[in-house]
């Protein structure tokens, strides 16, 4: 029989509270979790107009490492949310490591910006799989820059109890809107795919809320779950402003997090109800057959 993955979501508004973050993930951990989830932009916010947002960016890389011990201290596997790093423009032999923020402050301002999400490994503290954002919202456009090349690639994860690794892919909050993004990770073999998230409830087109106060709502409820049903997967989706919650085929939504609160929820992924859905739905097996068109 598969285990069940213990999968905590924790949905808070970000104001730079790491501090908040390790008192969630240890509170997690003490009630069982295997893997805990935090919203993206959760160490500096969304904040792009102001002077000091690059700085924040680069001060908030030094936490990976704090995230990567927590992980070997607790055995808990973690996705801390995404980080916002400054990258080099210019290659040299150091432009793939992100600028720390005395760089920053003693060169002004960085022309990129990665959103970037991390596996971090139970137990080891080792980083299983790294995602950049490829789909910015339209006011991200401009401040971030968009992975346009990198390979987007699920990777194995150890869960205790389970003999065989799970398969698992990152995306972050505007990918859930398009189902190329979640079906390539499905391709390579995802059966749970964690979503990071920024997407605001209430902040959104007054055109929108004219037409109904809970569009966003309904948009997230109705796409996680779509995205569990279309890919026999597990879908993890973390949010900062609501509706954290975690959509499985043949279950739908386990539980969420209603607008604009904050709080935890521990769900189970039960690993044999995804081969129930696949046995019936088969959309793997035709993802990988030979006459799959697309």
């Amino acid at each position: 029989m598969s285990p069940n993955l213990r999968v905590a979501l924790v949905q808070f508004q970000a104001k730079e509270n790491f501090d908040r973050a390790v008192s969630e993930i240890r509170s997690a951990a003490a009630q069982g979790s295997h893997l805990v989830v935090l919203p993206e932009y959760h160490l500096t916010s969304w904040v792009p107009e102001d002077p000091s947002f690059a700085v924040a960016c680069a001060a908030s890389t030094r936490y990976l490492p704090q995230y990567q011990e927590l992980a070997r201290e607790l055995n808990i596997h973690i996705v801390p949310g995404t980080i916002v790093e400054p990258v080099p423009v210019q290659p040299t032999d150091a432009a793939t490591a992100p600028l720390k923020e005395h760089d920053v402050k003693a060169n002004g301002p960085v022309t990129e910006l990665h959103n970037k999400a991390y596996f971090i490994a139970a137990t080891t503290g080792e980083i299983l799989g790294t995602y950049q954002k490829k789909n910015l919202w339209h006011v991200e456009r401009g401040v971030l820059t968009a992975d346009k090349s990198t390979p987007h690639k699920a990777f194995n994860v150890p869960f205790p109890g389970s003999k065989d690794l799970v398969r698992v892919g990152l995306l972050i909050c505007w990918d859930l809107a398009f189902p190329e993004a979640l079906r390539q990770l499905v391709a390579d073999g995802a059966k749970v795919v964690i979503i990071p998230a920024y997407w605001h409830i209430r902040k959104i087109s007054p055109n929108i809320l004219a037409l109904n106060l809970d569009s966003e709502a309904v948009f997230l409820d109705s796409v996680t779950v779509a995205r569990a049903y279309e890919n026999t997967c597990a879908v993890a989706f973390c949010n900062a402003w609501g509706h954290s919650q975690v959509a499985m085929p043949v279950l739908g939504s386990l539980d969420r997090i209603g607008a604009e609160r904050e709080g935890c929820i521990i769900n189970e992924i039960d690993l044999e109800a995804l081969e129930v859905a696949e046995s019936h739905y088969r959309v793997r097996e035709d993802i990988r057959g030979k006459e799959w068109h697309y």
